[in-house]
């Protein structure tokens, strides 16, 4: 016999019992359901043993830098002068740079912020002042 689903009765509140009219009741048509087959059926000849390959332990990372230092210097001390020197010239080359782009930035923001702050301004005066406004028209 197959299986039915069946509907929970419990509740959280109780409802009340109403009348049932005779001319209400109607007869309902048992249907049957089937059940589907099964389309996968495995049979144990397709069932394939599984073996486990040895896996290699993962190497550690090597530095790619040395961990030592070298026994000798590469450069010489006037050489490493120089490349300061140069590398003092190029970041302050740099520094200048992003200086002007700041005073452009700062010479045309400074406009829009005092448009904006000025509207704020206004708008405030008009929605909260009102009042003050209206007391010194009295007065007068």
């Amino acid at each position: 016999m197959p299986a039915t689903r069946r509907r929970s009765t419990a509740r959280k509140s109780a409802k009340a019992a109403t009348p049932v009219l005779k001319e209400s009741i109607t007869t309902v048509k048992k249907s049957t359901v089937t059940t589907p087959k099964r389309v996968n059926n495995v049979t144990p000849s397709e069932i394939k043993k599984v073996t486990e390959t040895p896996t290699e332990t993962p190497t550690p990372k090597t530095r790619r830098f040395a961990t030592t230092r070298p026994e000798q210097p590469k450069i010489t001390l006037e050489e490493y002068i120089s490349d300061f020197k140069v590398r003092m010239q190029i970041n302050n080359y740099e520094v200048m740079e992003f200086m002007a782009d700041v005073v452009k930035f700062y010479n045309n923001a400074k406009p829009v912020v005092i448009k904006s702050v000025d509207y704020v301004k206004d708008s405030y005066d008009r929605a909260f002042n009102q009042e003050e406004d209206k007391k010194q028209d009295q007065d007068s």
